[in-house]
């Protein structure tokens, strides 16, 4: 294998390179407890509790969370096989479809959304912070008084404060963001506990908690049903295209395999059904839904309870935020130019991006978070991923050829480092996911955004490029000798 000094020097750094025998050192303890971080995290809360709020019951919420954990958990492990086996990361995987130059376009896409979540959880971090300094010093509230672009002076400080915190946290490592989630991963569950037993007792016992509590009956349920299961998908539909990121890191494919399938769906589903119980039961406690963690710890009786609680949505919020936002948006934009931005550079502007987009705007209502953020999200990854999956599994037979990554004149070249069939899948992907807002006869090709752009990329891609490769008698195949492809 060559060295990343004789890579293409527009193509890569230090962190786009392939990991090396000695870097691969994550166990399946280490991906377990990573999908534990991530997956016990105040968002899954809020996903499972606006769920509630938009109008299911309890177990509804809870089959269609299940549902898409286990559906999303495929494409997950799928492309988490080419980091496991060549150690590299997702926007060097996506050039062997899109092109060397090409595979901007996905790392954009998931780049601007990792940045999008980032903010997101650096919002629900700092608004913990916030209600914690307000409970301790109850005179700096006033500070809130003060609003500038919708959020408090108090709340704006705390947002920068634990964005700095971070970026500090990712600027020791790898190795250190491993050690970190093996003490800080299990803090959010021993939260999301607490909140329940003293629903469940408040409430009084399980009946008030597994009560239907919509006064009115959902006037379209098929479709809400289609469109949270979408969004229990789309939750988790960027690491489905950049498990690689970690899965480079690891000792093997059993490793990664062993080590995602038990922790991914397992926690998510085990953590959704405390929260959407714990949902359910504030109708009964307060005579309304809330469905927003922080704003439940606010009611708490105990103040001492409170001040524990919001110290583990930091800790928790952190433990999810830097390996499943920040490092990956990271490398997505280090990408756009290898030379100039570097993992930590892309960090910089990932923080930059995720504060634009007003985070706190983008979770300010259950409708939003669900029909407007996931929903989104899932019209333009859901492609991504059947396009990286056909490429890999299907065209290449799971066979790339490493050094032709790194070469602006190679075989992943194509037109001027541009693959149109990947462009094109993408098109038809996103256009078919979006074409119940044009024609109501294809309303539940919408619905289903995600699956409908995956099904749509995944055969367009693959039938296109599988052609293509037939009539250049592989030329176009980018998959060389296996001896040439592997790492050695």
């Amino acid at each position: 294998m060559e060295t990343s000094a004789e890579f293409e020097s527009g193509l890569a750094n230090r962190d786009l390179a392939p990991t090396t025998a000695d870097q691969r050192t994550w166990t399946w303890i280490d991906f377990a407890a990573l999908w534990v971080g991530m997956a016990h995290n105040v968002l899954t809360w809020f996903m499972a509790g606006s769920l509630i709020k938009l109008g299911l019951n309890w177990w509804q919420a809870i089959l269609i969370i299940s549902a898409g954990n286990l559906i999303v958990l495929v494409p997950i492990i799928l492309n988490s096989h080419q980091g496991a086996k060549y150690g590299i990361p997702f926007p060097v995987i996506a050039r062997a479809s899109f092109g060397v130059r090409g595979a901007n376009i996905a790392t954009l896409l998931r780049g601007i959304v990792g940045a999008g979540w980032f903010g997101i959880q650096v919002f629900v971090g700092s608004q913990a912070i916030s209600l914690l300094l307000t409970t301790v010093f109850p005179r700096l509230a006033d500070l809130n008084k003060t609003v500038i672009v919708y959020q408090g002076a108090l709340d704006w400080v705390c947002f920068l404060g634990f964005l700095a915190a971070n970026l500090i946290v990712l600027r020791h490592g790898m190795a250190a963001l491993r050690r970190f989630e093996r003490w800080a991963a299990p803090s959010v569950l021993v939260l999301a506990v607490i909140l329940f037993v003293w629903a469940w007792r408040t409430a009084g016992g399980l009946g008030p908690l597994i009560e239907n509590h919509q006064s009115q009956p959902i006037a379209n349920l098929p479709s809400v049903l289609r469109t949270s299961l979408m969004s229990a998908i789309a939750f988790w539909s960027t690491l489905s295209l950049n498990a690689s990121d970690f899965t480079r890191f690891g000792r093997s494919q059993r490793d990664q395999i062993i080590g995602q399938t038990l922790g991914m769906p397992t926690t998510m589903i085990v953590f959704s059904v405390l929260g959407v119980l714990t949902t359910s039961a504030t109708a009964v406690i307060f005579g309304h839904i809330i469905w927003d963690a922080v704003e439940l710890i606010k009611l708490l009786p105990s103040k001492e309870l409170a001040v524990v609680c919001l110290l583990t949505v930091v800790m928790a919020t952190m433990s999810v935020n830097i390996p499943a936002n920040l490092v990956s948006a990271s490398y997505d934009i280090s990408n756009l130019a290898p030379r100039k931005i570097s993992m930590w550079r892309g960090a910089l502007i990932t923080a930059l991006i995720g504060t634009v987009m007003l985070p706190w705007r983008l979770v300010a209502t259950a409708f939003n978070l669900v029909n407007l953020w996931l929903s989104t999200i899932g019209v333009f990854l859901g492609p991504v991923a059947g396009i990286l999956i056909a490429d890999y599994w299907w065209v290449r037979r799971c066979e790339l050829s490493v050094p032709d990554l790194y070469k602006l004149k190679g075989v992943y070249s194509y037109w001027k480092g541009i693959n149109p069939i990947a462009v094109v899948a993408l098109a038809l992907g996103v256009a078919a996911a979006y074409s119940g807002d044009f024609i109501p006869a294809f309303q539940i090709l919408t619905d289903l955004n995600w699956l409908t752009g995956f099904a749509v990329s995944f055969v367009s891609y693959g039938l296109l490029m599988g052609s293509r490769m037939k009539r250049s008698d592989g030329v176009m195949s980018g998959s060389g000798s296996p001896k040439r492809d592997r790492m050695e």
